[in-house]
């Protein structure tokens, strides 16, 4: 793996007062996450006034009940062990061990930042707008433990997004080797498709909700790119001569270097 920027690790860099999330960037941070929070909201309302007792949300609940209809024992398994890809302690456990990875590889707390930012992100919109949409979940049996949130947005693969999306991005920032990006990208992308079936596969969620959390899945990052962006110009605003580099930047990759 071809590292761009690696820290020249000195003692006196004061790295860890570089903190990217200063007072200019959590009130839009809060305005941005009720904005989500609010569009997310009004879709999963609309939805339900709208389309959720007619022939689209026959044909949501048609897609769960032919998937139940289909389950097997190997399938069953599969779906289990996909649905952890994305619970909430598998979950929790991967941001702290990636998180505090990247922190200690770099030096620096803008990656860790991310990557738990981005979670907590779309875990708050997903708790409150489930709640406010209030969905049930598809009529079939459900092979996991009931939740006391609504069916809409799938969180699990909100979640996934989120978290597989933002390694990718913290990958994408510290090297230039395309064999790296592609394979990052592929868990990116594979694990919240993985997430989402299964979810649906297990009655918990309708195709739907996956979409939604999707969707939502993406805004989060779109957010938490734009704070962490603002803070670390916050601190390149302020930083002295002596500032490192990867302190004052995001993306570390030099611009126009060959991929």
């Amino acid at each position: 793996m071809e590292v761009v920027g690696q820290p020249t690790l000195r003692r006196n860099d004061h790295w860890v007062r570089s903190w990217p999330l200063g007072r200019t960037t959590l009130v839009p941070l809060a305005a941005n996450v009720a904005l989500l929070l609010a569009v997310t909201s009004s879709i999963g309302l609309l939805f339900m006034w709208y389309l959720d007792q007619g022939p689209v949300g026959d044909a949501d609940r048609a897609v769960a009940e032919w998937l139940e209809d289909h389950r097997t024992a190997r399938l069953n398994t599969f779906t289990n062990y996909g649905s952890m890809l994305s619970e909430t302690l598998v979950k929790v456990a991967l941001v702290v061990v990636t998180g505090g990875a990247a922190i200690l590889m770099w030096r620096r707390w803008h990656d860790g930042v991310f990557i738990a930012l981005a979670v907590i992100v779309e875990s708050t919109v997903f708790v409150l707008a489930s709640f406010i949409v209030g969905r049930d979940r598809p009529p079939v049996e459900q092979l996991d433990p009931p939740a006391p949130s609504g069916s809409f947005p799938s969180g699990h693969t909100a979640a996934a997004v989120a978290f597989y999306g933002a390694v990718f991005i913290v990958a994408c920032w510290h090297t230039r080797s395309r064999l790296v990006r592609v394979g990052f990208l592929i868990v990116a992308v594979a694990a919240p498709l993985i997430v989402g079936f299964s979810r649906t596969a297990r009655g918990m969620h309708h195709p739907i909700d996956v979409i939604a959390g999707l969707l939502l899945g993406l805004a989060a990052l779109a957010v938490t790119r734009h704070t962490l962006a603002k803070g670390v110009a916050e601190i390149d605003r302020t930083a002295g001569p002596s500032t490192p580099a990867r302190l004052r930047h995001l993306d570390l990759t030099e611009p126009g270097a060959s991929q």
